[in-house]
């Protein structure tokens, strides 16, 4: 291989991986039109990904984030390939005849890669972008859990169709990519199922109604002691005259024991942070402010008074039998 050519196939590989990046940025500020902020943009050898903080809930606004990205490989592919038809009068999308000695062609072969991309982003399987838009177009007819079923299930049946050929066809890398396409479309439909129901239940639908309250001054032994027995894992810590100080996480409390340190009180050792709900919020909003702001447990309050509480462990074994 001729030095040129190394160099050539090094920019091949980079400038692909700008236009995996730069289709990413078309989710990302489609995205941001619709309300949808993106947390970061993730790049590997087997693509990228735009991570936002959550999706959009009209069907509509998922059609075109997911369209976006594609269509900016369309975009960048078309564009070379009508510069350089306009340029010579034609142009062969055939990888066998670009000729990597002269330096323009690194730039030529960028538009079959780049329309190989809006093409293959266009599979109707999650992860990739056609399962969100096969998703979004069923959705505004029967719903996001349902479109969601048939569009992880279309996906289900083109991964075993990947799997099988890559087999027989000796195209290990195909088959793995099937294998891949299997096992995200049973956690896209898991995790939207989760979706719906968290945006659907309301806290005093699920919260404990009885809980136990520790005193300031309670022994870690105490916390331990009901820990064990009462099949509690989060509590709230109140004082003297009955507010709300502080809670003991169950993070805290396993520290305790591994330190072998239950003679601490709770005074000493408990976490100041405090999160209050009413029982008319949405589980989805209440677990958003816990994950934000860090806390185990939240106390759900009506007309001033406490009236139960709601915790992680509570909330992953409601979403576990319902999610069965």
């Amino acid at each position: 291989m001729k030095p040129w050519q190394s160099v050539a196939y090094g920019l091949v590989v980079l400038t692909m991986f700008v236009c995996v990046v730069l289709h990413e940025y078309g989710h990302a500020l489609t995205g941001r039109k619709f309300g949808v902020k993106t947390v970061d943009i993730l790049v590997s050898p087997i693509g990228g990904l735009a991570r936002m903080n959550k999706m959009p809930e009209k069907p509509i606004h998922e059609f075109y984030i997911s369209i976006a990205g594609p269509l900016v490989n369309l975009v960048i592919g078309s564009f070379i390939l009508l510069v350089f038809y306009l340029y010579n009068g034609k142009y062969s999308l055939d990888l066998n005849s670009f000729d990597l000695d002269k330096p323009t062609e690194f730039i030529r072969i960028l538009a079959p890669i780049n329309l190989t991309l809006f093409l293959f982003n266009l599979i109707p399987a999650f992860p990739m972008d056609g399962g969100r838009i096969l998703r979004s177009l069923l959705a505004s007819r029967i719903g996001k859990v349902k479109a969601t079923r048939i569009a992880s299930g279309v996906g289900k049946i083109l991964a075993v169709c990947f799997i099988i050929f890559g087999i027989f066809d000796e195209q290990v890398i195909l088959a793995l990519i099937g294998l891949f396409i299997f096992m995200m479309a049973g956690q896209e439909y898991d995790q939207t199922k989760i979706q719906a129901i968290i945006s659907n239940t309301k806290v005093g639908d699920i919260m404990r109604t009885s809980f136990t309250k520790l005193h300031l001054s309670d022994t870690y032994a105490t916390v331990i002691e009901k820990y064990h027995r009462a099949g509690e894992q989060n509590f709230l810590v109140f004082d003297s005259l009955g507010n709300l100080s502080g809670t003991v996480p169950e993070l805290y409390i396993k520290d305790t024991i591994k330190n072998n340190a239950e003679e601490k009180s709770v005074n000493q050792l408990m976490s100041s942070k405090i999160l209050r709900s009413e029982p008319d919020m949405f589980l989805r909003d209440v677990i958003e402010k816990m994950r934000n702001e860090g806390v185990a447990i939240a106390s759900v309050e009506q007309d001033g008074n406490i009236i139960g509480v709601l915790d992680r462990n509570g909330i992953e074994n409601f979403l576990r039998l319902k999610a069965e």
